[in-house]
Formats: C-alpha cells, structure tokens, sequence
C-alpha cells in the first residue's frame, strides 16, 4: 500500500493509494482545479468522496485556507437530513482536500439530463433544498454556489445539498469575503460584480435552479445568463409555462421574484419560497411533502444497488455490472454483516467483481464456500481476456488445487484459453507466466506426439521457444512437459545450426529423451554440447574445486616429505621450502586426478552411477598415477616399476568417485582419508613383504625400513587428512544459482 505524501500533486493521485487514513478506489469528477474520487474509510467501514484541490503558495490563499477551514470547522458541528455531511478536512502540502459521504445516485443535475420527472418527485426535491437552505441561512451560512450538480441523492431517490467549498459564514468582520463569481448561469448579477453576496443571492441560484427542474433546461437553453443581463438591462426569466404549458401561469411570477436583479424584492428565505410554491400547485401545507428525518444511509444504498444488479446477474454469461465504487459499497454491506461463508448466484457476483476489481479479493475468495461457485467464477474472468484479470485468477486457481482439479478436465477449455492467451498478449512476463502455468496444470506425456497441440499450436510453441528470452526457456520447458512433436520439428526446421544442438539438449535434459526424427548427426553434435556443458558450467565453482584439491594434495604431500626428510634439524628452513616445492610440483598433477574423479560423477548425472564411477575411477587413477611417477623421476631420481603405484591411485580415485552416493560431506571426507591411509600403508606393506629389491614393486612413498608400523600410520594420516578434507570442498555439481 502507497501512502501519499505531502509533495504529491493531484496527477499522482491513483486507484490504490493510501491518502491519510482513506484508500482511493477511482476518479469520479473533474472540474476546474479540483478533482473528486471515491475512497474507502476502512476505520468506519464507509465509501467516500475526496474532492482535492491544488492551491498555490501566495499568500491570499493562505489567508482563504485558513477562513475555509474555520467555515468547514463550524459546517462540520451542524446536522441536517439534507445536507450532505463533512467528514473531513485539511491541507497535506499544497492539496485542500474535503471528505463527505459518497452519494451512489448521482446529482441532481444527472436526474434532469435523464428526462422529465414526476411533478411529486420535483416538489419533493425542492422541499428538501429549500429545507436544507433555510438551515445554512438560519446559521448565518451562505452557499454561494447553489445549482443541480450540488445536490447530490441517493439511490432512494433523496437529496442533499453538498460542496461547500464556496461557502462562508456571515459576519460584519468578514463581509468583504464574501465575493466569488460562483457558477455563471446561476449567479445573480451581484456575485457576477463581485459586490457582497447575502442569502438572497442563495434565493437567486434557487430561482434559477427551480425553472430547470421544472422545464428540464436552463433559461434560454443557457445560452444567455440572466444576472449577466441584469447587470446591463431589466431583464426577467424567461416564463417557463412557454417549454411546460402544463405548469401553473402563477410559477413564472414567483421564479421572476426569486431572480429579480434587486435583492431586496427577492422571498426573504427559502421558506417563504416554498410556502409561495405550496400556493401555487395548491398543495396542503409542508405536511404534504414528505422530508426525510434521517442522513445518508449506505446501507440503503447498498441493498438496491444489489437488488438491481443482481436482477441482471446472468450467472453463465457474467459481467461486470458495478463500477469500482458502487461495488465498494456492496462489499463494505456485505461485511458488516459478518456472513462467515457464502454461495451461489450472490457469491459469484461477489466474488466476480472483487477479483476484476482486485480489491478485497482474497476475503471473498475465501468466503465463497462452494469450490464450483470459485471455479465457475475463474473461468468467466479468464474468458475475457483481461490480462491483469488473468494474473489475479492464475494465482488464485494455481494455490487452489480443489478448483484447479474442477477447471483442468479434458472437456474444460481452460488449456486452450491459457494458450491463446500466452501467444496473444504483447507482455512478456505474462507470456512467461501463463507457459510456467499450462506445464503445472497438465500432466507429463512419456511420448513423443501431439496430443494436446494443433499443428498451428506446435507451431507457435516451437516458434517462441527459439527466443532468447524468459517467454521462450518456459516453452522449452513446455515442449519437454507435452514431448510435443510438432513443436519439436518447427526447431529441427528452423533453428540457428549454432543453436541447435544447444536447445535439442535442454529439451532431451527436460523430457528425458529425443524422438526418433532427430538424425544419427544431430545427435551427436548434442552429445558434445552435454559433454561442453557440463565441463565448462558455473566455472568458478570449478576453479574453486581445483583449488582447494590442489591446497589439500600440496600439504598432504609436503607433509610426507618433511616427516620422511634425511636432515638433522627438524623445522630447517631448507627442510620446509623443499618440501612445499616438492608437494607443489608433485600435486599439481595429484590433485587433477582429485578433481576428475569427482567432476565426472558429480556432473555427469544423467548417465549411470555405474558407468560414471568406472570412468571417473580411471581418469583419477591415470592423473594420480603420472603425480607419483612424476615424483620418483624428478625427486628420486628411480623410475617406479610394478604395478602398487597405479593400485594404490586406483583406490584413492575410488574414494572420491563413490563420494556421489554419500549424502554427508564428513563422511565423504571421512572415507576419502582411510582411503589414502591404506593406499600409502598398503603399497608400502607389499613392497616391503613381497618386493625383490628396493625398485622393484614401487610403493607411492618410500620408508626406512626400521619404521614402526605406527609411525608410518601416523605419517600416512598426516597426507590423508590435508586430501580427504579439502579434496571435498566445495561441490562440484551443477546448482541454480
């Protein structure tokens, strides 16, 4: 939720947004320098209208801020059935914004554009402005901008006098304030000269407010102004019985005295108004109208909206039948009513408009009990198309696997929907979206053919998975998922031949295998790519494993050296640089073979466990093995002869390759050191019991022969624990990173 700030100006304002405590939903007027939108008050649970204005920093609307607010302050204590109420004011940075209840039935201006109205309604209308009217005269408060579209009704047909964003408070101290041109067709010619406004200038914008309610249009269809008129000539109004013979001769002589250019002549207030309008349709006092007690009611409001509409409600077809406002009203209704669980046609209605709205969707998601009411729901809103719908409806059906098993049958058209709407929409990320949604809502095929996939549809699917781009890995993915054959030959058709063998191999990765039409050459050259592919991935992993077997293979060597070393001193400085050499020079080679023996067991995943370890077993045997010879030739100046060097490589290799099928680094490394212990003691044993001389039978490490048992155990372990430990770190197998 985005909270506005004090520097934020009205064009930043948005569905969403969190301005003070209110949570705007949509735009519902503009005029002028001020915009009005309806909001949500979660702390009283109510729709509001936010009318904002954007004042600049000088100093009279400084002055004209801080008068407003006093006026609003004294409006705010007031109370009347029909007067709109204030909920709130104020200035956040340069915004002057007023809050009021939100009025679903329009103005009554909208009410005269529909059409002629029931003479009982229009009477009704006018007792209740004129009541309101009296009530801010009486407390000394001046409208000053009185016409039809400030007066705003309800849905069960009442009015309220609203949009006081004009009006002033009365006052010897304050009387020059009280200028402003108002709306021009309605202002009399003392507001139009900026001279003082009384209530009678009010009784004049009624005047003129009264002949359109009772015609339909303003005088001379607006295209003159009677107080601009008045203020040049002795103009009078026209008669409205010349549009609506129907009406009373006697109304044209009181609407005439009501806009007369002298406030003096014009009704004292808007009693007498309605007193002079009982007279003239010969009603029997005010006790024939009827004037409501009671304010806004959203409640009300709310109940029809909700009969109306869900008399329209087609629960096959579905549409979307309440703007964002309105249906905020239904919710906010339905809330307090606190229903734990719902279903049927008014769950579905509910849950319909929340979830193409976003708003409150997750309540009503949850509220809707019957998973068929959830699902009827999602596939009416993914039928028409709206992206941002769509997203709302996949995440609710993909965590939803009840409404998930209802809308993914074979007779269900939600595949095909998903599809169209993957390769029609120009959003990427969508695209993405909805090809990662078809793999997780349709079960993998083991065969290689089409049978969830036109020829035009393999067609797009192979198309889009030969993009370098997200769209395109998920139909990669796609194509494995499905074993789609025709997707598969749009690739073998018309992919880059560089490419190629690079996309068939994340294909055969992901599905397993390739299909019979991709030729002996092809093959091949995915082979290389797998083999490419897996030597050369995540290369800092690698340089890492190297490294490490490396350090290990060096100390455990140079360990061997310093301990067997024919010196008198112990820590001799020739003693130590020698050795490091020596282990450096000798597991450089030593830690390669390390290395291979991990790499291809590790790596090599989709080949045999058997087939790797034999292979990796080998190629660390050969990479230890030429580490020793290296070793003699170079340090021993002997060239090793039998067959102990290469058996005891071959064990060591052996430990590290079979480190795949053990879970534990501790424990590989564990059995990686009583490998090597046995390997140095092992060769050593045999040579030392069965060999004819000291070259024949070449053990990995030479000994005194009047070493202990122990001490060449003890030796061995000092080489195997640097190898075991850090020829393990870190993994090599390939890891999303």
């Amino acid at each position: 939720m985005v909270i506005m700030q004090p520097s934020l100006n009205l064009n930043q304002l948005r569905p969403g947004l969190q301005f003070n405590k209110y949570q705007l939903l949509e735009q519902i007027g503009v005029g002028g320098q001020a915009v009005v939108w309806s909001a949500e008050d979660p702390q009283v649970g109510l729709v509001v209208a936010i009318k904002f204005n954007e004042v600049p920093e000088d100093g009279q609307e400084k002055i004209d801020d801080a008068l407003l607010e006093q006026e609003l302050g004294k409006l705010n204590l007031l109370s009347h059935p029909h007067i709109l109420p204030i909920h709130d004011y104020g200035l956040t940075g340069q915004v002057r914004y007023l809050v009021s209840p939100y009025m679903a039935g329009g103005s009554l201006f909208e009410k005269i554009k529909m059409g002629s109205m029931q003479l009982k309604d229009t009477l009704r209308y006018i007792a209740e402005i004129a009541s309101a009217l009296d009530f801010l005269h009486q407390n000394q408060i001046i409208h000053r901008d009185l016409k039809p579209s400030n007066v705003l009704m309800d849905l069960g047909g009442r009015t309220y006098l609203s949009d006081f964003g004009l009006a002033r408070t009365v006052s010897n101290t304050t009387q020059a304030l009280h200028t402003g041109r108002g709306t021009p067709p309605y202002a009399p010619a003392e507001q139009h000269k900026q001279l003082v406004i009384t209530a009678k200038s009010d009784i004049f914008s009624f005047g003129i407010m009264l002949y359109e309610l009772f015609t339909g249009q303003l005088p001379w269809n607006g295209e003159r102004m009677l107080g601009m008129q008045q203020l040049y000539a002795k103009a009078e109004l026209p008669d409205p019985c010349e549009i609506n013979p129907q009406l009373p001769p006697l109304l044209k002589d009181v609407l005439r005295r009501m806009t007369s250019a002298d406030p003096s002549l014009r009704p004292s207030s808007a009693v007498e108004v309605m007193k002079m309008i009982e007279y003239v349709f010969n009603l029997n006092g005010p006790s024939s109208l009827s004037i409501s007690n009671n304010g806004p009611d959203s409640s009300q409001d709310a109940s029809i909206l909700l009969d109306q509409k869900m008399a329209e409600w087609d629960s096959k077809k579905k549409q979307v039948l309440l703007d964002p406002t309105r249906f905020a009203i239904v919710h906010l209704d339905q809330q307090r009513k606190k229903d734990p669980s719902m279903q049927g046609p008014l769950a579905q209605f509910l849950l319909y408009h929340s979830i193409a709205y976003g708003y409150h969707e997750n309540d009503w998601w949850s509220k809707t009990s019957d998973p068929r009411d959830r699902a009827s729901v999602s596939m009416s809103l993914l039928a028409g198309g709206n992206e941002v719908i769509a997203v709302r409806v996949l995440d609710f059906i993909f965590k939803d696997y009840t409404v998930l098993s209802l809308v993914n049958t074979k007779a269900s058209p939600l595949f095909p929907m998903l599809f169209d709407l993957a390769f029609k929409t120009k959003n990427p990320m969508f695209a993405s979206r909805l090809l990662s949604g078809l793999r997780s809502i349709t079960p993998p095929d083991t065969a290689w053919n089409d049978s969830m996939l036109s020829m035009e549809q393999g067609a797009l699917l192979g198309k889009t998975a030969l993009m370098q781009t997200e769209a395109g890995g998920q139909a990669l993915r796609l194509i494995a998922h499905l074993h789609s054959l025709v997707a598969l030959e749009y690739i073998l058709k018309n992919a880059n031949r560089d490419r190629l063998p690079f996309i068939l191999l994340e294909i055969q990765n992901l599905a397993g295998s390739l299909p019979s039409i991709v030729s002996g050459t092809v093959r091949t050259q995915v082979f290389f790519e797998w083999i490419n592919q897996q030597i050369t991935a995540q290369p800092a992993r690698l340089a890492a494993g190297y490294a490490t077997a490396l350090l290990g293979s060096t100390l455990g060597i140079a360990s061997q050296i310093y301990l067997t070393y024919r010196l008198p001193d112990f820590m001799d400085l020739a003693r130590i640089s020698s050795s490091l050499i020596q282990g450096l020079l000798t597991g450089f080679v030593f830690s390669f073979g390390i290395f291979l023996s991990r790499l291809l067991t590790e790596r090599f995943k989709t080949a045999s466990f058997l087939l790797r370890f034999v292979l990796a077993s080998i190629a660390g045997t050969f990479a230890m093995s030429a580490a020793f010879y290296l070793f003699h030739l170079l340090f021993l100046n002997t060239m090793p002869s039998g067959f102990l060097i290469p058996l005891g490589c071959f064990v060591i290799a052996c430990s590290f390759s079979v480190g795949r099928l053990i879970p534990w680094r501790f424990v590989k490394m564990i059995v990686s050191i009583a490998a090597v212990i046995v390997a140095i003691v092992g060769t050593w044993w045999i040579h030392s019991n069965f060999s004819a001389s000291i070259t024949s039978l070449t053990p990995l490490f030479l000994y005194d022969r009047g070493w202990a048992i122990t001490q060449i155990g003890f030796t061995a372990f000092c080489v195997a624990i640097w190898m075991g430990i850090l020829g393990h770190v870190p993994a090599l197998d390939i890891r999303e990173e």
